[in-house]
């Protein structure tokens, strides 16, 4: 794979998932190897590195930071990088969340792709495992195999009353053109008894039905997108998280069962582990 970045500058403006607050939030060409976020809200703030090192929480989201700024919910942003094959990026942002938009990756992808794309020249590191790698916590599963191209899949399973939001599998095939279309559209979720505990950690100020998808025990109370919407955004997700690997995920299948934010981030850390061995 070859590095590329984009082919000019977009903004994107809104308020943030969890912190409710606007946010300005352009992306800018750069050709510093590496996809970054700069706080242009704070002074003196250094850019933080998309990279696993950086991480710092996964309740409800991948937060980083490093020792002079912290960005918030930044899987969505690294999902639609990493399906169009954008290496080298600066995420500029005046407040602490991207803007979550319709809850989905949708339009930071459609956002890309109005920039355009610019070959950088110079190879990207993909995986290339010579045999398959798991994980296993609990009911999380990971598993990571070899393959002839890349391949996700995900299975959402939850005991609850309303059946077709208890257990979804999707599978998917990493093209740009299958991400727009399978991908990027599924949006955030959440389950109307989780709500009470997201507001008491300050999380959700900035989730309405305008960006969520909401279970009830009864069903939905807004329209899915897709009858598997939570699979999906689920492969949403771990697209994003593993981008921090600043890998390629190459010629690999990644199948998981139940997994989100933390596990997805101890799985890359064990891949980088067997890639180096």
């Amino acid at each position: 794979m070859q590095r590329q970045t984009l082919g000019g500058i977009v903004t994107l403006k809104g308020i943030g998932l969890h912190t409710g607050r606007p946010c300005s939030m352009t992306f800018r060409p750069s050709s510093q190897g590496y996809i970054s976020f700069a706080r242009t809200d704070i002074k003196g703030a250094q850019p933080i590195a998309a990279a696993l090192e950086s991480v710092i929480s996964t309740m409800r989201g991948t937060n980083l930071a490093n020792d002079t700024a912290e960005v918030q919910t930044v899987e969505p942003v690294l999902s639609a990088a990493n399906a169009f094959g954008v290496t080298d990026l600066i995420v500029e942002m005046d407040g602490p969340e991207p803007p979550v938009m319709d809850g989905s990756a949708l339009q930071y992808a459609l956002a890309m792709q109005r920039a355009g794309f610019k070959p950088l020249g110079g190879d990207y590191p993909s995986l290339s495992l010579k045999e398959p790698v798991e994980f296993k916590d609990g009911d999380i599963f990971y598993k990571a195999e070899p393959a002839d191209k890349t391949m996700l899949s995900f299975t959402f399973a939850r005991r609850h009353p309303f059946a077709p939001a208890a257990r979804q599998e999707f599978n998917f095939e990493l093209t740009p053109e299958n991400f727009l279309k399978e991908i990027a559209p599924a949006r955030t979720f959440g389950f109307e008894e989780e709500l009470a505990f997201l507001k008491q950690h300050g999380l959700a100020k900035g989730g309405s039905l305008e960006n969520s998808v909401i279970i009830t025990k009864q069903g939905y109370l807004n329209t899915p997108r897709f009858e598997t919407e939570l699979a999906r955004h689920k492969i949403l997700d771990m697209l994003g998280d593993f981008n921090l690997m600043r890998r390629a995920l190459g010629k690999t299948r990644v199948s998981c069962q139940g997994g989100g934010h933390k596990s997805n981030i101890a799985f890359a850390k064990i891949l980088l582990e067997k890639q180096g061995q």
